[in-house]
């Protein structure tokens, strides 16, 4: 019997042994966030329109409102910005302007554990659309 309590405990102890291994070796809660934000809607004359993300080619939403502050916003989604949270890495992105023939913008990030990366989209270094 004390035996056979042994290899129970035993066995136990192993398996939260492993447990724990596994949980601390998981890269995927290495994340962090990415905020876009525009001055777009606010200088176009237009009527009201979004600015469609994509990131690595992948539709990830759209901003429907102007950032108009003189600050940074803070790190949270809102109509006028779109925050999207990521794995750690590096990404490509393009934002395009739904709006007559005006153009996009495309870049770089890259995401760093437990931080938020701000992409301000300047009406300003929008390339135009080539027709």
């Amino acid at each position: 019997m004390i035996m056979k309590t042994h290899l129970i405990f035993t066995f136990l102890i192993s398996i939260i042994t492993f447990s724990s291994c596994d949980k601390n070796n998981d890269n995927s809660t290495e994340i962090g966030n990415v905020i876009f934000y525009t001055n777009a809607q606010a200088l176009l004359n237009c009527g009201p329109f979004d600015v469609t993300i994509k990131i690595n080619d992948e539709s990830v939403g759209a901003i429907s409102e102007a950032y108009v502050e003189d600050f940074q916003p803070n790190c949270t989604n809102t109509n006028s910005t779109l925050l999207i949270e990521k794995a750690q890495g590096s990404y490509n992105y393009t934002a395009t302007i739904d709006c007559g023939q005006y153009g996009n913008w495309s870049g770089e990030f890259e995401i760093i554990k437990d931080s938020c990366i701000y992409v301000f989209l300047d009406i300003n270094n929008c390339n135009p659309k080539n027709d």
